[in-house]
């Protein structure tokens, strides 16, 4: 039953390559024999289409027979795939990363219901910058003083819950970035 559609325009050949890439999509989820049963299929509908079309050229004949096919769904772009792998992969450094940080601060948090005098966010002499510091050094002036723990926790479950969006769009098996994975 595999019938040979053949043609003589380039155009009316793209457009036969479009379908047939169009058609080969849209069947991907099949097993092979069954791939290869609906293509000869369509190939044969089509041809049957072409030949009772009246029109001029075979690029029109052709597309009258595509219309009458029905749309198929389009395949991604080429460069997708290789994105979403490098976004899966970057995402996985970011949350491995960012998680180290906020494990830290939340160990700092806890430690500052220990240690009050010594844990905290302190800027020391000749610095601008302040500093997060287990202990504090003499002359070293506190910032956030009693608002050091929900100030933290504020940090922490704000960051987390970015986390957890970037999870969700990019590692999360049903997330988009996942889908782009898949061929």
């Amino acid at each position: 039953m595999d019938v040979t559609v053949d043609f003589e325009t380039s155009e009316a050949r793209r457009l036969w390559s479009d379908f047939l890439k169009r058609l080969d999509w849209s069947n991907r989820h099949l097993s092979r024999s069954e791939r290869r049963d609906a293509k000869a299929e369509a190939k044969a509908h089509m041809a049957e289409l072409i030949a009772h079309s009246n029109l001029e050229t075979e690029a029109d004949r052709l597309r009258e027979a595509l219309a009458r096919f029905g749309p198929l769904p389009s395949p991604p772009p080429a460069w997708r795939q290789p994105l979403a792998i490098g976004l899966h992969y970057l995402a996985i450094m970011v949350i491995g990363a960012t998680g180290l940080v906020l494990l830290t601060l939340l160990h700092m948090t806890v430690m500052e219901l220990f240690n009050p005098a010594g844990v905290g966010l302190y800027i020391y002499p000749g610095d601008r910058v302040p500093t997060l510091s287990y202990e504090s050094q003499p002359g070293a002036r506190e910032v956030l003083g009693s608002w050091f723990i929900p100030a933290m926790l504020a940090i922490i479950l704000t960051v987390s819950a970015g986390l957890y969006g970037l999870w969700r769009i990019a590692l999360a098996p049903t997330g988009p970035v996942s889908r782009w994975m898949k061929p």
